[in-house]
């Protein structure tokens, strides 16, 4: 395992952090339980390999992801595993309910202070909102030693995210960044620069990268894996201290500290070429469809750059099933169906595209491959 130095004045912590999303669940598709028996087991193999950096939540598996974190700290006996946790302060309830949050979480995770309390995805708006009661919360909570750094996770745009950053207020950061979507690049290295903690979210997609096809193995040749090709292009991005990874089986933790073990994680003669083969893949995507979004609203509900995306997944990188199984998500859409099956050829998105996409047969093409 290799280890960076989470902020400027922060601790060692190992590069792969384990992300306690994605636990072992008591049944399939029930995200609000966890399978303790299993959790301890992939846990437990994490820091045994040197994972020394745990990021949760108060609400993953509706509280349970604390608690199962806590019963492997209990009896562990190794290095100094450092925890960030977060809290859903974009809800507008009164600090005392968020203080008791934190009280539970001590109580869960089996900790006397808690290493990082991040502000959990924090917009601009809901900064200027609340940001002055979560910087009153996490003082009261320093002063009694309940935590010892505050922090934020964001989707926001890069230039509010630097926002944030310049504020001074905050140890760490959590930003969604990989090789699919590497927009926060430079709100990375920015960040670290300014002697934030720097972490990755979804450095895999979700899952989503993970699938070893054999165009997402040529974009780094001599990577055997999906994971390892995503795992790589992140810890070789200046300035991330560690990429967050949702493991929820004992192959997943072994696979990805096998990465994270590696001396070197890309030169940059390595970095140039992915880039421009990066170039390549998403040159064909606009082939497609640049996602500008002239041709929406759709009057029938269909989300045509999301279609479009998926149609690309499945089609320049081999994503299919994976594709799918979004595709099949934007049917169930609480507003509706999404998908490209909605579309009843209507032709009012065709004049308002500037590239002349053939939007029609593409969605009808999009209907074929993934709504098999």
């Amino acid at each position: 395992m290799q280890y960076r130095r989470y902020g400027k004045d922060g601790p060692e912590v190992s590069v792969l952090g384990f992300g306690a999303m994605r636990l072992p669940q008591r049944k399939e598709s029930d995200w609000g339980t966890v399978n303790f028996t299993r959790a301890t087991a992939v846990i437990r193999r994490a820091l045994d390999a040197g994972v020394s950096f745990i990021d949760t939540h108060h609400n993953y598996h509706r509280g349970l992801s604390e608690e199962a974190i806590g019963r492997v700290l209990k009896r562990w006996k190794g290095r100094r595993i450092y925890v960030q946790t977060k809290t859903p302060f974009y809800r507008e309830e009164p600090l005392d309910y968020f203080k008791k949050l934190i009280e539970q979480a001590l109580t869960k995770l089996g900790v006397d202070c808690i290493d990082y309390l991040l502000f959990h995805s924090m917009n601009m708006g809901m900064f200027k909102k609340r940001g002055r009661a979560f910087f009153r919360l996490t003082d009261w909570a320093m002063k009694r030693g309940l935590i010892r750094h505050r922090g934020f996770s964001s989707h926001d745009k890069p230039e509010n995210v630097k926002a944030f950053i310049d504020t001074g207020e905050f140890s760490a950061m959590v930003l969604s960044y990989n090789w699919f979507n590497p927009t926060m690049a430079k709100s990375l290295a920015y960040g670290a620069g300014k002697g934030l903690g720097v972490a990755v979210m979804n450095p895999i997609g979700g899952g989503a990268l993970a699938a070893g096809t054999p165009q997402v193995r040529r974009l780094l040749p001599g990577a055997r894996s999906g994971p390892e090709v995503a795992l790589r292009f992140v810890l070789a991005t200046p300035g991330v201290a560690v990429a967050l990874s949702g493991m929820s089986t004992v192959a997943q933790v072994d696979e990805n500290t096998r990465i994270a073990g590696r001396k070197s994680y890309m030169t940059p003669r390595q970095r140039g070429l992915m880039r421009q083969r990066l170039k390549r893949v998403k040159r064909k995507f606009q082939q497609v469809c640049t996602s500008c979004g002239y041709c929406m609203p759709c009057p029938h509900g269909v989300d045509i750059p999301q279609n479009f995306l998926l149609l690309n997944q499945a089609r320049y990188l081999g994503l299919l099933e994976w594709a799918r199984t979004r595709f099949g998500q934007l049917r169930k859409r609480r507003s509706g169906d999404r998908s490209a099956l909605a579309c009843t050829k209507c032709g009012k998105c065709l004049p308002k595209c500037p590239n002349d996409v053939p939007i029609i047969e593409q969605l009808e093409l999009t209907a074929a491959l993934l709504g098999a």
